[in-house]
């Protein structure tokens, strides 16, 4: 069962104190002074949440008087007051300082240490510390949010010499001070949402934020609200089965209705749904709806920190009935609102699989899937069915929910296709294996210098990225200036990215060991290559192989690019691989059946494929039988019965895949011969022979026109040439 989620709740008004644990001490006789400030130009209204945390800092110093009464002061420089001036420079720091001198000032409070100073030399620390020593004053930094539990206050003494140095080793953070400004602003953040305000975070759909800055509050935007409204009684009505949500939105055309430009212009979404232009709003994956339906947003909750139980119950208004939320929570979750366990919760329906082991499998994570079009991305999974392991394609389907399944190849056969090549272009070259140590040897000698010299440019472009992201930080957004900036680091980070995946490619040899090994494999692969283990076979296809790619083409045909090192193949090597499995495509529609109805019983066999381009023959007779449709004239043509249209004709344009229709046909015979189910799924033909004799011959040969495929002389072994860890 789930571990219950808990939650601690409060009403909107009751704010949790921002400063917890043991309080130090201090001098109650002198006064407390709160310096405030803040670099940027305008932060103090851009940058609200800021100065309200450090203003907030006189609260915390009237705590420490306990029962005196209390003297704290506010140094208050507002914003555009950079740390790095002389304190002569800063009139309000000047004023402070003057006061320590005269000793008035007994303890300085301030939100973090470099508000003090962002000094590079130091001299300016070193004349403040002398003074502070001298007047026994000292600087405390509380913490700055109430939900972060292992921030401790940090108390300066610099009558002790421990406590100087690590104030010092401060300064010198504070000077590139990138890191902890981020972290500081995230406690701000923080502390807005501890006391109510809204943290920029993501709101399920019925929710927008309206206002500015500190102003800012979360309503109900009803438009979405009134429809999630419906999908929760929808849910409710299907006992809460998440997956058939998500058939039905995944077969509507939008879920959430364009939003008005004027409600753009009065409010701010930060909902994550996929936007389809001119049409609306669907969920991004099939996850999301479930993730929407348990937020507790929706009923008016927020919660500062996830990780923690402290709730405010009444912090906006709700989108959902708070019966029908805690019954579909609990239904999702296996618990309550209240944290009860769940009786007879089904829980999840799906288990992921684990694995102790990685799959056998010698091409795991290499693999590059191309997509099926230019707006979509496409991947490699691997996964095991009945002990045995296949590569499985996946696309996100434009709707967002859920994937489309392109490809699945069994795994060993498609390995051994790769392997099989690659000894057969070792045999058609013997000098192929001295080449490819030469190569390996020569990167090896060369990859200490050129590692030198890059991680030197990535250091200075490190250092260059912190450079720039300060003086981003100073400069306004509207200044030209910011604009050359974010040019620059695009710049930066283009030239670091490419100077990593140098540096990872001149790293893939590990020792003048690795290319004896792979020399020794080569020159007696069938002996050597079953005493390897998995990693280390696939060490040696890394250092062989650049870039597989995979296209699918047509129900049975698969294209397989393998760019080999230079030393192997210096031209692209292409196969088309037949697969004896096409794969499912559903049911027959309306649409197919009504072609059926109409051409199967008088049509040439080859006609009605064309009309159906993606079914076999077996499956058009299977689908005309369970229509009670007869065929009334013999199938008597020379087309393979387990061939689809697209086979012939991928592109479904008039072009044949192998020149012309005849040597279309005859590849796909001999690929359809070569392959059964079980033993041997899968059969290549490669574009270019092994030998480049061959290669010359055929290219005089076809001169006038396109040159036919070569298929390999050995046949692809069902049979895997080395031992596979269980």
């Amino acid at each position: 069962m789930p571990e219950p989620k808990s939650f601690k709740l409060r009403q909107g008004e009751e704010r949790p104190a921002n400063f917890t644990g043991c309080l130090p001490e201090i001098d109650k006789t002198r006064a407390t002074a709160v310096l405030v400030r803040q670099s940027k130009t305008g932060a103090d209204t851009a940058m609200a949440e800021s100065r309200e945390t450090q203003l907030g800092l006189r609260d915390y110093g009237k705590l420490l008087y306990g029962d005196d009464e209390p003297d704290v002061r506010l140094y208050d420089e507002g914003a555009g007051v950079s740390g790095q001036k002389r304190i002569d420079e800063r009139k309000v720091l000047d004023l402070l300082y003057q006061d320590m001198n005269k000793g008035v000032i007994g303890t300085i409070i301030v939100a973090r240490e470099d508000r003090l100073f962002r000094n590079k030399h130091m001299e300016q620390v070193g004349v403040f510390t002398k003074l502070a020593e001298e007047k026994k004053v000292k600087v405390i930094v509380p913490p700055v949010s109430a939900i972060v539990g292992d921030e401790k206050t940090k108390v300066y003494n610099f009558t002790a010499y421990q406590d100087l140095c690590a104030f010092q080793d401060k300064m010198r953070e504070a000077y590139g001070y990138i890191e902890g400004h981020v972290k500081y602003m995230h406690r701000c953040q923080q502390n807005k949402a501890a006391k109510g305000g809204y943290d920029g975070r993501a709101l399920p759909p019925g929710l927008a934020v309206k206002g500015k800055k500190q102003d800012q509050a979360i309503v109900v935007y009803e438009p979405w609200a009134d429809i999630m409204r419906k999908l929760a009684l929808r849910a409710q009505s299907l006992s809460w089965d998440i997956g058939k949500i998500n058939r039905e939105v995944a077969a509507m055309t939008f879920l959430f209705p364009e939003i008005p430009e004027e409600d753009k212009e009065r409010y701010m979404f930060r909902t994550m749904v996929n936007h389809l232009p001119e049409v609306g709003y669907k969920p991004l994956d099939p996850q999301t709806i479930r993730s929407w339906l348990m937020n507790e947003m929706l009923i008016g909750w927020w919660q500062p920190d996830e990780n923690e139980p402290d709730t405010i119950t009444d912090h906006h208004p709700a989108v959902l009935d708070y019966a029908l939320f805690a019954e579909g929570y609990a239904a999702m979750k296996g618990y309550t609102l209240d944290g009860e366990l769940v009786e007879n919760w089904r829980g999840v329906t799906r288990i992921r699989d684990t694995r102790e082991t990685p799959p056998p499998l010698l091409f795991h994570g290499k693999l590059l899937l191309t997509p099926p079009s230019s707006d979509r991305t496409a991947w490699f999974t691997v996964y095991e069915h009945r002990s045995k392991w296949y590569y499985q394609g996946l696309s996100r389907n434009p709707n967002g929910m859920h994937m489309d399944k392109l490809v699945n190849v069994p795994g060993p056969a498609f390995d051994d296709i790769i392997i099989m090549r690659l000894k057969a272009l070792e045999t058609a070259d013997r000098q192929m294996k001295d080449k490819i140590k030469t190569t390996l040897e020569q990167v090896y000698d060369q990859q200490s210098e050129d590692f030198v010299s890059i991680h030197q440019q990535i250091e200075g472009i490190t250092v260059r990225l912190m450079e720039n992201a300060k003086k981003r930080m100073k400069t306004s957004s509207d200044d030209p200036m910011y604009a050359m900036l974010q040019e620059e680091v695009q710049d930066l980070l283009q030239r670091q990215k490419a100077l990593e995946a140098k540096k990872e490619k001149l790293g893939l040899v590990d020792s003048p060991e690795e290319v004896t090994q792979l020399h020794t494999l080569l020159a007696n692969f069938d002996v050597v290559w079953p005493t390897l283990d998995l990693a280390q076979q696939q060490r040696a296809f890394r250092l062989l192989i650049n870039r597989i790619e995979v296209e699918v083409i047509s129900p049975h045909w698969i294209r397989l690019s393998l760019d080999w090192m230079d030393a192997i193949c210096p031209r692209l090597d292409i196969a088309y691989v037949w697969k004896t499995n096409p794969g499912r495509h559903g049911a027959f529609n309306e649409d197919e059946k009504e072609i059926l109805a109409q051409h199967y019983p008088r049509s040439p066999r080859l006609e009605i494929l064309e009309l159906l381009p993606d079914r076999t023959w077996h499956a058009i007779q299977r689908q005309a039988e369970l229509m009670q449709v007869k065929r009334e004239i013999p199938s008597n043509d020379d087309v393979c019965p387990t061939l689809c249209y697209s086979d012939l004709v991928p592109g479904l344009d008039g072009k044949y895949l192998f020149r012309d229709y005849a040597t279309t046909m005859e590849y796909i015979k001999k690929a359809h011969s070569n392959t059964t189910r079980s033993e041997a799924p899968l059969y290549a033909i490669w574009i270019l022979s092994e030998k480049i004799e061959d290669l010359i011959e055929l290219i005089e040969k076809h001169s006038g026109g396109c040159a036919p495929p070569m298929p390999p002389k050995p046949a692809v072994s069902a049979m895997r040439p080395r031992s596979v860890p269980p």
